[in-house]
């Protein structure tokens, strides 16, 4: 992982295609303002990560796909 420190206004290009500006700095937290292309979902971690588990459930055989 690597960190940046940016003040607000200043922004972070990932890829050449995603820009994140830091708009709001207060105790612990950051807000961030993305700028992707309209295509691209954008999600935070702690979901991407619940979307990755439900996927690998749904992946899972069942009982009854064990049984064929």
């Amino acid at each position: 992982m690597r960190i940046q420190r940016r003040r607000i206004g200043e922004g972070l290009t990932v890829a050449g295609k995603v820009s994140v500006e830091a708009v709001k700095s207060r105790a612990n937290t950051v807000r961030a303002a993305p700028d992707a292309p309209s295509e691209k979902p954008i999600y935070s971690n702690e979901i991407l990560e619940e979307l990755s588990a439900a996927a690998r459930e749904a992946l899972k055989p069942t009982e009854e796909s064990k049984i064929r």
